[in-house]
């Protein structure tokens, strides 16, 4: 019996390590976590479909709850509740889903098991709570960003060798969902722009530049439309909000992009973008093209009012609609969990935001070294913002494993620069970066 290519004795070896890793260190594991989350290919364990960092996050949680039962809890953050109410009108909508037969607890279908995904969701609270407790300073907050973006940027780097192998689209391990390689390079895009949001290390400006226009590069590879049109207008938005001279640029990068674009990329690459010029055509004109706005939201619409007219306030519970046939996370969250659960998901959501909001005041404020990482954060949660409108985005299992990290490394920073105050990180620390600015000092401009 083999998983993953490797073979049974050496799986449990690999398992019994992590186990005591996990118990010894859970912050270290979590470095751990993150590339296997992003590289690791899915596994078939009898009927059901796994991923190896499923089974990780699992016995983390576990050393988790062992650590807050016999040690001092580290402190609340704005979004611990929300997040808490998001998981039990899941298993509210979900328990009523499967009373009124639209919900299957039992299924092992990978995309239609509510069972399945109920657990997913537990997953990812339970993940955010370990981020949010295991790491504990703006040094260590910085270091999982780095092992982030390396891991993003180690899947955007597998996907291109597909491409090179078949010519035909980029594409993750076994499993991943199809256009995940989009997602890899759009959020390695918003954090390197977060990095570059000041000057600072030279070095380290170099290398975020380097990310950037190389996520820029593989980006178009997985052939998703949804996350170019995404990482499009985070660009553009980040450009006005901000207020960079970056705004400049954007004209000269559109004209490179349109000149140079023929040659960077192969025909089958260019020909499958031309199709967004008739994204807005009527349903009939697009549908030969592939592509059409409308056609896109139809199934979201359509099961939207039928919940409204069946079930609207708990809706028919998660995995209801097989994930993947709802081309928007707003949708999704409407149908799996009704109104009440709709209210709730943007209850999360404008916490998130404010949460973001004021740990981004609080370090420019005060010149905080958090203020690049939790300004790429913030331009992460845009993207997520945008891409959701598009397709499912927090309920599918990677794309939701990413998310949550992105919350948990809020919380952290929210709570080591907003809530406690700036921690600045010890000169001995080779990873920590002095603050050279003056307090108050105005933001500083982009360095690309």
């Amino acid at each position: 019996m083999t998983a993953g290519g490797l073979p049974t004795p050496a799986l449990l070896i690999l398992g019994v390590a992590f186990i005591m890793l996990a118990l010894a260190s859970p912050k270290a594991a979590l470095f751990v976590i993150l590339p296997t989350i992003a590289l690791a290919p899915e596994t078939q364990v009898g009927l059901v479909v796994i991923r190896p960092d499923d089974v990780m996050i699992a016995i983390l949680a576990v050393s988790w709850g062992v650590r807050r039962l016999v040690s001092t809890a580290r402190g609340r953050t704005p979004l611990d509740q929300p997040l808490v109410l998001y998981f039990i009108i899941g298993l509210a909508a979900t328990l009523w889903g499967a009373a009124i037969g639209t919900a299957d607890l039992t299924s092992p279908a990978k995309f239609s098991a509510s069972g399945l995904h109920l657990l997913k969701r537990l997953e990812f609270i339970l993940f955010f709570f370990v981020i949010r407790d295991s790491i504990r300073s703006i040094v260590d907050a910085r270091r999982l960003i780095y092992t982030f973006m390396a891991a993003l940027a180690a899947l955007s780097v597998y996907s291109l060798i597909t491409y090179r192998q078949t010519g035909t689209i980029a594409l993750g391990p076994s499993g991943t969902p199809i256009h995940e390689p989009g997602l890899a390079s759009l959020l390695n895009i918003a954090l390197a722009l977060g990095f570059l949001v000041r000057p600072a290390v030279v070095g380290r400006a170099w290398v975020m530049l380097a990310v950037l226009v190389g996520s820029l590069y593989t980006l178009p590879f997985g052939l998703g439309r949804n996350y170019l049109s995404a990482t499009l207008l985070m660009l553009v938005i980040v450009a006005v909000w901000r207020k960079r001279p970056i705004l400049l640029l954007l004209p000269i990068t559109t004209l490179v992009i349109s000149v140079v674009g023929v040659t960077l990329f192969p025909e089958n690459v260019t020909q499958r973008f031309l199709t967004l010029t008739s994204i807005f055509n009527a349903p009939a004109q697009a549908s030969a093209l592939g592509v059409s706005i409308f056609d896109r939201f139809a199934p979201g619409i359509e099961h939207s009012l039928q919940v409204l007219t069946t079930s609207p306030v708990l809706g028919w519970g998660l995995g209801s609609i097989a994930l993947g046939s709802i081309d928007s996370e707003y949708a999704g969250q409407f149908i799996y969990t009704g109104l009440l659960g709709f209210l709730i998901f943007l209850w999360v959501v404008v916490r998130i935001a404010r949460t973001a909001h004021d740990a981004y005041r609080a370090a420019l404020a005060s010149n905080s070294p958090a203020l690049p990482m939790i300004t790429g954060l913030q331009h992460c949660l845009l993207g997520y913002a945008l891409y959701s409108v598009f397709s499912p985005s927090i309920s599918a299992a990677r794309a939701g494993a990413f998310f949550f990290t992105v919350l948990g490394l809020v919380a952290v920073l929210h709570r080591e620069v907003a809530a406690a105050g700036v921690r600045e990180a010890s000169p001995a620390d080779a990873w920590s970066e002095p603050s050279t600015g003056a307090l108050g000092a105005p933001a500083a401009e982009w360095t690309v």
